[in-house]
């Protein structure tokens, strides 16, 4: 038996810290590291790695909330903002709305819904925007340049998803992240598809101007969002030239924007990956998402 005491543990945090590794991680890698050869998990395992993972999480708290899954997305009640983090999936699995979306049962996401049927339908949808985005990006590595750009896509789309989970008022800070979510996913499939990056920061050609990028997008590669997309684009602020001003906008609108900023970065992403969990939610019962989005 090791003797471990709260000294080491903090100790070697301090050291996960400097190295960089994310809360998440630190647990295990602090049981590895105090066990050594004695460090087993699975069949035998020894008792000692969930004692020492135990005493982490109890002496710093944030390893328990901060795993970021494959990616963080949102959906919305009204206006009730969760955010969501996308699982790590193997092999074949069936993925129910309410699991997908972190709920303990049907029930607590049909409660959680208003037992609403348009809200459960525009949940899904939202589900399936957060799969398509993530897995999408992980399917599709190969290109780097455009890889980039779609993975800070998505980590603006975190940073939105925490914003509007985690407070109630409404800010103009928060339309920056959400148009950028937009933007760098659009982006992002160009560069896939061979608009240089030169061209996209002509802003005599594109810029910052999600009309035109969508455009170009749409042209170069026909999607049954294209519709849907443009009219959604069309309804962005523009969030270079209202940076310095209070935005008018209600919770609803900013939730409404960050809606279809999800939905424009799964759509640019689906148009190259071919996952595309949003066709299932429209064939499964819950009908075309027109339906259930201006």
């Amino acid at each position: 038996m090791i003797k471990v005491s709260d000294y080491d543990i903090l100790k070697l945090d301090e050291r996960f810290a400097q190295e960089d590794i994310p809360f998440h991680a630190r647990p295990l890698r602090a049981a590895m590291e105090i066990l050594g050869d004695q460090f087993v998990i699975g069949v035998g395992a020894n008792p000692q790695v969930s004692e020492i993972c135990d005493a982490y999480s109890r002496l710093i708290p944030e390893v328990r909330f901060t795993w970021p899954g494959m990616g963080t997305g949102l959906v919305a009640s009204v206006d009730r903002v969760r955010k969501v983090t996308i699982g790590v999936a193997f092999g074949h699995i069936e993925m129910t709305v309410d699991k997908g979306l972190g709920f303990a049962s049907h029930q607590e996401w049909a409660t959680w819904c208003r037992d609403d049927h348009k809200t459960a339908a525009r949940s899904a949808f939202a589900l399936a925007d957060m799969h398509d985005l993530v897995y999408g990006i992980d399917r599709n590595n190969q290109h780097r340049h455009a890889s980039t750009f779609w993975g800070i896509a998505a980590e603006q789309l975190k940073l939105v998803a925490e914003s509007l989970s985690s407070g109630g008022a409404i800010s103009s800070a928060v339309l920056q992240p959400i148009c950028l979510t937009a933007e760098l996913s659009l982006k992002g499939t160009l560069l896939y598809h061979g608009v240089s990056e030169k061209d996209l920061k002509n802003p005599k050609l594109f810029g910052h101007d999600l009309t035109k990028l969508a455009q170009k997008m749409a042209q170069t590669v026909i999607h049954r969002d294209d519709p849907l997309l443009l009219n959604a684009l069309s309804r962005f602020p523009d969030y270079v030239g209202d940076r310095y001003r209070e935005t008018p906008l209600s919770r609803l609108q900013v939730i409404s924007l960050a809606l279809d900023a999800q939905f424009a970065a799964a759509s640019a992403v689906r148009r190259v990956s071919g996952v595309d969990m949003a066709m299932q939610v429209e064939t499964a019962g819950c009908g075309p998402r027109s339906n259930f989005f201006p």
